[in-house]
């Protein structure tokens, strides 16, 4: 039986094994997803002979620098989230995030208020062009200014409590605020939501957050990172064993997923 598994720090909510081992029982492949929280990442890398494991935060960069090679996916975002039987470290956020995205915004032009620049929002800023983009983050100073600007040249910085009225055409929530158990928060009021086209919540952990509340009160479009995380499951799989799937099977995972969350919280 081939071993695959998630690195991580704090793994009890994931979703990932759920829904890897779907896509092993559809490829007909004899292996097992499993769980590996750990404090110490290279003694990991080093000692679990794996088939291939996905890295989730805080130890994308970590394992960033433990890698034989880097791939292409991964080499200008500085990061990794998936690595193969012979370290090869890949990323599938992006490709994840893009086809998640799409179904409400598909233009990467587009005016966005991006929430967050951590390592999930970084990804995601890298995606847009920055001339047409705000960046709303907390503690702001003008080093942590000056630090995005450098890499996001032409990109506005903003206090996320101090948001401009104006109107976007997509607000993306990079930010844990109202994830699980928290989920009476929003990282912004409903007047900022008000303004947008379409919001992208990438929590999905609840299903509707209060973010995406908002968006449906206010009659915007809006969507979660529930088939994101599947997306990046489902590229996974290509990159460690050529593993291909289905629309209509992705879509059945994406749903089956969709239900083992509410079965599980």
């Amino acid at each position: 039986m081939k071993k695959f598994g998630l690195l991580g720090k704090t793994l009890s909510h994931s979703l990932s094994p759920f829904i890897h081992n779907k896509l092993f029982e559809l490829s007909g492949i004899d292996a097992e997803y499993k769980l590996y929280e750990t404090d110490n990442v290279q003694e990991f890398v080093k000692c679990n002979k794996l088939d291939g494991f996905n890295v989730t935060i805080p130890y994308k960069k970590d394992v960033f620098d433990l890698c034989s090679k880097i791939d292409k996916s991964a080499n200008y975002l500085g990061v990794v989230n998936c690595v193969d039987s012979n370290l090869v470290g890949y990323n599938t956020d992006v490709y994840g995030y893009k086809k998640s995205v799409s179904e409400i915004q598909d233009n990467f032009d587009c005016k966005i208020l991006l929430l967050g620049c951590g390592g999930v929002g970084s990804m995601i800023a890298k995606q847009y062009n920055s001339k047409n983009m705000y960046i709303a983050i907390r503690n702001i100073t003008d080093d942590r200014i000056m630090q995005i600007t450098n890499v996001y040249v032409g990109a506005k910085v903003v206090d996320i409590n101090n948001i401009p009225n104006e109107k976007f055409d997509l607000i993306c929530n990079s930010t844990p605020v109202g994830m699980y158990p928290d989920i009476n928060l929003s990282p912004v009021s409903i007047d900022i939501v008000a303004n947008a086209t379409a919001v992208y919540d990438t929590i999905y952990n609840p299903y509707d957050t209060k973010l995406l509340q908002y968006a449906k009160q206010c009659g915007v479009k809006y969507k979660n990172g529930l088939d994101m995380l599947v997306y990046q499951a489902v590229k996974s799989h290509d990159y460690w064993y050529g593993g291909q799937f289905e629309d209509s099977d992705i879509d059945k995972i994406i749903d089956f997923a969709k239900e083992e969350l509410f079965t599980k919280w």
